[in-house]
């Protein structure tokens, strides 16, 4: 009973109340009339009677089980109780003949129709007003998940799950129209020390002054994320493999330059061959930074 009604206590008296008034009003009826004889029975309208009683039913369980507990609940069971009462009143009449001084049972089954009609409709418009909040909220929420999990919280650049939706699209047009993509990436040498010895505020410091200095030597086309704590890597559509060594020049000094020799940048780049995967994409992406790293110590002992 409490996985099938939530709010059980509510529920069980709302049905209680509505099954105890039918049998009282079966009983009543069968007491003020007498059953037709089967040649009497109108099958047609006792069929569709019936359809209606079973539908007006399944609605009263329904709401029983979608609805939760509160005045509006209250409103909607009532209407629909009363209502499934009527149309079970509607069946026996099909069933009964009662005497044409005896208009109690006619009095029960038309006068509740047009108000539990009121009930439900009330109840039914409050609940739209509900469920228009509700979707707002959600539509909320939805953008606010959607829109800050791409978003890199420190840089404001957009994250690595971003980068890779816009990859795999700028790959299906780069292997579909035959045009160059290519790829920057940037690294922060030392930066693992130099946030411990200066703290975390100083480390995302550093990182939002790479960030500026990358949105500014980007172009409208172009992407740049965040990909790890001290990298970041930049999309750059329609941008042939001699091109892309400028910008990517271009990016490293900018960052030096906002860095204002606290720390320095390492850029490495590359264009995508055709139907290349984007893991492929990535991992040459770091054999290069490694080898490019690799060569500046071995200069540096030199």
């Amino acid at each position: 009973m409490t996985r099938l009604f939530p709010n059980q206590k509510q529920h069980v008296v709302s049905l209680s109340i509505t099954l105890f008034a039918g049998v009282l009003l079966t009983l009543l009826a069968f007491i003020i009339g007498d059953l037709e004889p089967m040649s009497a029975i109108d099958w047609m309208d006792f069929v569709g009677e019936a359809a209606a009683t079973i539908m007006a039913a399944i609605w009263f369980v329904l709401l029983m089980l979608c609805r939760p507990r509160g005045w509006v609940t209250i409103l909607l069971l009532i209407g629909s109780g009363t209502y499934w009462l009527t149309t079970w009143l509607d069946l026996l009449d099909e069933l009964l003949a009662y005497p044409p001084d005896n208009r109690l049972l006619a009095w029960l089954e038309s006068l509740p129709a047009p108000i539990s009609m009121f009930l439900l409709t009330w109840g039914l418009v409050v609940w739209f007003s509900e469920q228009q909040a509700v979707n707002r909220q959600l539509k909320q929420r939805e953008h606010f998940h959607r829109e800050h999990s791409l978003i890199d919280p420190v840089t404001q650049l957009y994250s690595l799950r971003y980068l890779l939706v816009q990859l795999s699209r700028e790959a299906l047009l780069h292997d579909k129209r035959e045009q160059p993509l290519s790829m920057v990436m940037v690294d922060i040498d030392g930066f693992a020390h130099y946030n411990r010895i200066h703290g975390p505020r100083q480390g995302d410091q550093a990182l939002n002054e790479v960030a500026a200095a990358l949105e500014v030597a980007l172009r409208d086309t172009d992407l740049a994320c965040r990909y790890t704590s001290d990298r970041f890597v930049v999309l750059l559509p329609d941008t042939p493999p001699h091109e892309v060594s400028v910008f990517s020049q271009l990016m490293e000094d900018c960052c030096n330059s906002a860095l204002k020799g606290k720390l320095k940048v390492t850029t490495v780049q590359l264009t995508r061959q055709k139907e290349e995967p984007e893991q492929a994409l990535f991992e040459r992406l770091n054999q290069l930074l490694v080898s490019a790293k690799r060569s500046q110590s071995q200069t540096e002992v030199a």
